[in-house]
């Protein structure tokens, strides 16, 4: 009896291969999964396709390659995405009936409702479902996944999120995800800003920093941010796993949302403050733990050469 034909393995798409997108994509061609992608800079896709991905002129291109299989679109704000989607050489005049979008970006629910009502008329699917970690965690498989959909369509998307992912949390309809998001970058964006604050009093009264955050670090006001940050704050080096432009456009998307729901998010506010100083400082590209700069700045501590120190610790951002 002849063997039966191995079964084939449809092709899954990938828009957006910056920091984050990148190490993502590497894992799913690893695992073997077919994949299609499209970057709006040819050149940052050029490790992925010699890894065996295969390239896609356009998300139109991307969409036809794909059929009615899976995409993840990464990009940084709503505006990329419903381009990416919508325009005229978009996802949409390519995909199939039956394709499901798997959004990666952290946008608005707002906007995450709006985009899936949009696809829906169209037979696309759509599950917002933005991502917790740093881009560690992306390389070593070890992100937190806020999903918002339906069930079966996270069902269908799990396979290919657990090869990036070490949870995926699935906390209702489309919306959810993009809500649970925002609420832990509030957490983890004021956070960082406060240790910074802290750390920068600490300098105005005289006391060394090193040894200051080694005090910290022992006591109540440890945190799973401060122990990352830990090096940046006590070198005045920002290698960038987060750009602080993007710290600031979530803490804005924070404030609006907080509003929507009929609350506020001051701590927020406040942090978005520290933050924008720091942008304006020229350190958008730089990690947001360079939030630290803008603190000392403002105790009449600015660094002497802030921007060049920034620079030459950074990476180039994806």
């Amino acid at each position: 009896m002849n063997a039966a034909p191995p079964a084939v393995v449809p092709p899954v798409g990938f828009v957006g291969l910056g920091m984050m997108g990148a190490p993502i994509a590497s894992r799913l061609v690893a695992a073997g999964t077919p994949l299609v992608v499209y970057n709006r800079t040819r050149e940052k896709a050029d490790t992925v396709v010699a890894q065996g991905a295969r390239w896609a002129f356009t998300p139109k291109d991307l969409g036809r390659a794909v059929g009615a299989g899976v995409v993840f679109v990464l990009l940084s704000d709503a505006r990329a995405v419903r381009a990416v989607l919508f325009a005229r050489n978009g996802l949409v005049r390519g995909a199939s009936r039956g394709t499901l979008v798997v959004d990666l970006s952290t946008i608005a629910p707002a906007e995450s409702r709006s985009i899936a009502a949009d696809l829906a008329p169209l037979g696309i699917g759509y599950l917002d479902a933005p991502l917790g970690g740093s881009v560690d965690a992306a390389r070593a498989g070890r992100l937190i996944v806020f999903a918002g959909g339906s069930a079966e369509d996270v069902a269908r998307a799990r396979p290919h999120l657990d090869r990036f992912a070490r949870r995926v949390e699935h906390l209702g309809p489309v919306g959810a995800g993009t809500s649970a998001k925002l609420v832990n970058n509030l957490l983890t964006l004021a956070t960082v800003a406060l240790d910074a604050e802290a750390v920068a009093l600490a300098e105005r009264l005289g006391l060394d920093r090193r040894r200051m955050l080694d005090l910290l670090l022992d006591g109540g006001g440890r945190s799973a941010m401060l122990e990352s940050k830990r090096g940046a704050f006590q070198e005045r080096a920002y290698p960038t796993s987060f750009k602080l432009a993007l710290a600031a456009k979530d803490l804005k998307l924070i404030e609006r949302t907080a509003r929507d729901a009929g609350g506020s998010a001051r701590l927020a506010r406040e942090a978005r403050r520290l933050v924008d100083e720091a942008v304006r400082a020229g350190l958008a590209d730089a990690d947001y733990s360079a939030v630290f700069e803008a603190a000392l700045a403002r105790r009449g501590r600015p660094g002497a050469s802030v921007v060049a120190n920034a620079a030459a610790t950074s990476p180039v951002p994806g």
